[in-house]
Order: C-alpha cells, then structure tokens, then sequence
C-alpha cells in the first residue's frame, strides 16, 4: 500500500473514531437534539424484541442510524443522568445559599460599625 495512501485513510480512522468519542461523551442527561441537528423523538421498543424488556424507552434521533453518529438513548438512563446533573446544581446553589447568608451577616456588622464610626466622627467634630 502507498504510504500516503495509508496516512490518509488513518486521518480518515482518527477523525470518525474522534466523532463517535465525541457523539458518546455528550450524551449526558435528556438531550433535545441529535449531533446531527435532528430532533429527538420517544420511542418504545417493540414486544417481539426479546434481548432486553419490551416496551423499553429511548430517545431516538428522527435519522437514527446504528453507525454511532446519531442518539438512541435509554430513557432511564437518560433521566438517571438529568437527575444527578440536577442534584449536582442543587448541592452548589445550596453552597451559594449558605455564602450569601454569610455575607449578608458580615454585610449587616459591617452597616452597624459604619454607624458607629459616623456617630464617633460627629461626636469629634462638636468637640472641636
């Protein structure tokens, strides 16, 4: 085989292999649209697919091909994935909530003991 022949069908390998890597690690949670830009539809797998439970759920991209450049979701796992990403957002606006209520305690010292320095400056200037 001509070495370049071969360095670019091994370009072409990489960058399909890098697609597909690509398409599986942004299937995080509920999508809405395919990486090709298609939208996702519900579906239900059919009773006479006897390899996994009838009935099962997906989300499934309109051009669903089994080539690994389209998503076909399980949606347990989908809303498996939805829900730790949402407990995640939770845990940090929860960390967020209890940094405000912090500042807002130091804010209020902070008000009283500019309070206190106003009261101290007008006390000076009366005495001078």
């Amino acid at each position: 085989m001509d070495p370049n022949e071969e360095r670019r069908s091994m370009k072409a390998q990489k960058a399909i292999f890098d697609s597909l890597h690509f398409v599986t690690d942004s299937m995080q949670g509920i999508q809405e649209r395919c990486v090709c830009g298609r939208r996702l539809v519900r579906e239900r797998a059919p009773a006479e697919v006897f390899d996994y439970l009838p009935g099962k759920r997906f989300f499934t991209c309109k051009e669903y091909k089994d080539d690994g450049m389209h998503y076909r979701q399980p949606w347990v796992c989908a809303v498996e994935e939805e829900l730790h990403i949402m407990k995640t957002r939770l845990e940090e606006c929860e960390e967020h909530k209890s940094v405000v209520v912090k500042l807002e305690v130091e804010n209020q010292e902070l008000k009283a003991e500019v309070e206190k320095l106003i009261a101290r400056v007008s006390e000076l200037e009366y005495a001078a």
